[in-house]
Order: structure tokens, then C-alpha cells, then sequence
């Protein structure tokens, strides 16, 4: 049990003061560097860490993950969560959905963004991550879809009070 919770929490850090705070230097305490990411592994997994949380942390330098859960089993940790942030600088493409629109013009635009990550550590380093991002809300809010207007995740993500569901 001890293990998984040093898990939880060495990724709980990771977010916070890679992603949220912006702090690189923090990568090669927390990540191995023949990191996997989305089943591709290189050699000098700790430039391209680094490559990519710049590439996002220039385009929205207020980038901030918040964890609203977290599931803890043996190696494995996942968080579900809200990426938000603002789009005040370059996005390069070939990285998140520049990989699909290119690179992206600041337009000035905030938004918010249901993610999903599961990472696999080992020996306290994260060495494996995988993840479902809703990247489609996250241009559309920013503007970048043709022909469609842009919603907030609060109004794309209606609650639903217990019993007013549809009857099954």
C-alpha cells in the first residue's frame, strides 16, 4: 500500500510543478528517461517532457491540471481531470492538437477540458502515460472549428440531477 500511495503522489507532483507550475527541472527527478508516451519510446524521454510541456505552457502560459480523481493500483495511477488555460501564445504543431491542426495563432480565448491520463511507474519515476483528452472541445472553445461556435465546458457539460435521467 505504501508503494501506491508514493505513486499517487510522486504524479500529483509531477502535475503540480511540471504542468501547473512550469518548473522543467522537476522532469528528471520524476520521469525515466526512456519515458513512454502514447506507446512511442525514445531515448532522451527527458527532452521530449520537456519539449512538450513547453509547447503547451508557450501557448497557454497560464496552463493549470486539476485532479478530480485519482485511482491508485499497484504501478498504475489515473487522474481524471480539468486542463484550462489561455491561448496567449504560438501553439507548434505536432504536438497535442497541433499534431492535427498545425501550428495555432494565440486567439486570446480560455478554455476548459475533461482529460484522462493513466500513468505506469516504477521506481518512483513515471515511465509510461497514456491519455484521453477531449482536444475536439478544447479547439472548439478556442475557435479553431470551422463552422461551429464555441461553447464553455460548463455549458457542453450540463449536471444531471439523480432521477431526472431517462427511464430505462
Amino acid at each position: 500500500m505504501a508503494v501506491e500511495q508514493d505513486n499517487g503522489a510522486i504524479v500529483r507532483r509531477f502535475l503540480d510543478l511540471v504542468w501547473n507550475r512550469g518548473e522543467l527541472s522537476a522532469i528528471d527527478d520524476l520521469v525515466d528517461d526512456e519515458f513512454t508516451n502514447f506507446g512511442v519510446r525514445r531515448k532522451g524521454g527527458h527532452a521530449g517532457m520537456r519539449h512538450i510541456v513547453t509547447v503547451w505552457r508557450t501557448a497557454f502560459p497560464d496552463l493549470h491540471f486539476e485532479i478530480q480523481e485519482e485511482i491508485v493500483h499497484e504501478d498504475k495511477v489515473v487522474t481524471r481531470g480539468l486542463m484550462r488555460g489561455t491561448h496567449l501564445g504560438e501553439f507548434q504543431q505536432g504536438v497535442g492538437p497541433g499534431r492535427i491542426m498545425g501550428t495555432m495563432a494565440p486567439t486570446g480565448r480560455s478554455f476548459e477540458a475533461d482529460q484522462i491520463h493513466i500513468w505506469r511507474l516504477q521506481g518512483g519515476k513515471i515511465v509510461e502515460h497514456a491519455a484521453s483528452r477531449n482536444d475536439l472541445l478544447l479547439v472548439n472553445q478556442l475557435g479553431l472549428v470551422s463552422g461551429a461556435e464555441p461553447i464553455t465546458e460548463a455549458t457542453w457539460r450540463k449536471p444531471v440531477a439523480p432521477g431526472s435521467g431517462p427511464s430505462g
